[in-house]
């Protein structure tokens, strides 16, 4: 477990508090593992774990773009990207879940500052994927449908912050990826990172092993 960067410390403790959403409230990772699956087949190729890494935590457009390099088509990124997409919708029913301690978070959370969302998916797709399992009415959804440039750029978390009436140095951002950390560290914010594995350390603020930490816990819900 990492412990916070000298000089860092705690936002205050009603600081607002932005989370990612795929893969860090809710598991939507195996629908897309499996939508590029298929997807590779119907083009002829096999996704390799470094080849899914690349497309991990990116917007549509992103996804598009690395898929272009990744299979030898022809066929315009912004297709490409559509079609996984639909295909990973097609997925959702059978393998989207909450991420273990996710909904008690937001659930001890909600009503003691604000609380946002900033993903790079469109914002009504984050909103479908939350709605499922968390009590939305509470939360403002920022999605990369929604600002210039998705994460890394800071665009969304300062779009949230701004929504949510923080200020970007007393809010908490709490991701998985390295492209989320990277986007909430440039827009300001102290940042949690929960990673998938634990020997992929995050360059964040704080690391903890997942949402049920007892660390991460007690900085955000003292007493």
């Amino acid at each position: 477990m990492r412990y916070p960067v000298p000089g860092r410390v705690y936002p205050g403790p009603r600081g607002a508090v932005i989370f990612d959403c795929d893969g860090l409230l809710v598991t939507t990772e195996s629908a897309w593992d499996a939508a590029y699956r298929e997807l590779f087949t119907r083009y002829g190729c096999e996704v390799g774990p470094y080849d899914r890494d690349r497309l991990r935590g990116l917007d549509l457009v992103g996804v598009g773009h690395v898929l272009s390099e990744l299979l030898p088509t022809g066929v315009p990124p912004d297709v490409l990207g559509a079609e996984a997409l639909a295909l990973m919708r097609g997925r959702l029913d059978e393998v989207i879940a909450p991420m273990p301690g996710a909904v008690e978070l937001v659930t001890e959370l909600t009503g003691t500052r604000p609380l946002g969302v900033a993903s790079n998916a469109p914002a009504d797709v984050v909103r479908a994927h939350l709605s499922r399992f968390f009590d939305v009415t509470g939360l403002v959804i920022v999605g990369g449908d929604m600002v210039r440039a998705p994460k890394p750029r800071p665009d969304v978390y300062l779009a949230a912050c701004e929504a949510l009436h923080a200020d970007p140095e007393q809010t908490w951002a709490l991701e998985d990826s390295a492209v989320g950390v990277a986007a909430a560290s440039a827009a300001g914010l102290y940042v949690v990172g929960v990673p998938h594995h634990a020997d992929e350390p995050l360059l964040c603020d704080l690391q903890v092993e997942s949402l049920e930490d007892p660390r991460l816990r007690g900085a955000l819900l003292p007493g």
